[in-house]
């Protein structure tokens, strides 16, 4: 079932993205290089994001859920955050004031140089939603939990987004991560752009391979019928 995230679920889906990505080459092996020695610490780096993030009305977030048996209710399977981008709304909308996160332990299996690479980074890539593709969706996050992957958790949650652009007639944009462009591309993410590490300048050059800007443009020649 694809739901609304409720935001007593937060530390789930922190710890769920955790192990979703404790492969990853940019969240493991730049972000969490000390990750072997503190596996417990790596969940701090989802939390304060999600905590932050939540302030933020453009923000959704969904999780994809099973039942459990024996009538012990649901499991997260999945969750992705998605964001309506908007010219107009980002000039006339404050930005979301600094959440505290001070009750947070420090996260030691991070990189004190790298764990806000990502935030440093945004103003390499920001060109990205301008012009024609100002207005558009954005998958932020797509975390699956190990135990689910292929089960078909994360295809519903970027369908959920995709039947949204497409009801707003406009794209929708995913940076993948190395070895997901396949699965973006089936769902029809297929205009490729630039590298989320590029140019030189930007702070995350030269340390990853993946991070593929894909476009999902389907706005221009599909319309959406009176149902939706």
């Amino acid at each position: 079932m694809i739901r609304p995230a409720t935001i007593d679920e937060q530390i789930q889906m922190s710890k769920l993205a955790a192990q979703a990505f404790t492969d990853d080459e940019l969240f493991a092996d730049v972000i969490h290089p000390h990750r072997q020695q503190y596996p417990n610490d790596t969940y701090l780096y989802w939390l304060p994001r999600l905590r932050q993030g939540w302030a933020d009305p453009s923000n959704h977030y969904l999780v994809s859920t099973i039942e459990r048996g024996n009538g012990q209710g649901e499991e997260i399977a999945a969750w992705a955050q998605f964001t309506r981008k908007s010219a107009k709304a980002k000039k006339e909308t404050p930005a979301a004031p600094p959440v505290d996160v001070s009750d947070l332990p420090p996260n030691r299996a991070a990189s004190k140089e790298y764990e806000d690479i990502l935030e440093r980074s945004y103003d390499s890539i920001a060109h990205e939603w301008a012009g024609p593709r100002a207005e558009c969706w954005d998958i932020i996050w797509l975390a699956t939990s190990p135990a689910h992957q292929g089960q078909g958790h994360g295809k519903a949650l970027v369908e959920w987004v995709i039947e949204k652009a497409t009801e707003d007639q406009v794209p929708s944009s995913v940076i993948s991560a190395k070895g997901k462009d396949r699965f973006y591309n089936k769902m029809g993410y297929t205009i490729a752009t630039s590298k989320a590490w590029e140019p030189e300048s930007n702070p995350m050059y030269g340390l990853v391979e993946g991070g593929q800007f894909w476009w999902r443009e389907s706005h221009l020649t599909t319309k959406p019928t009176k149902s939706q």
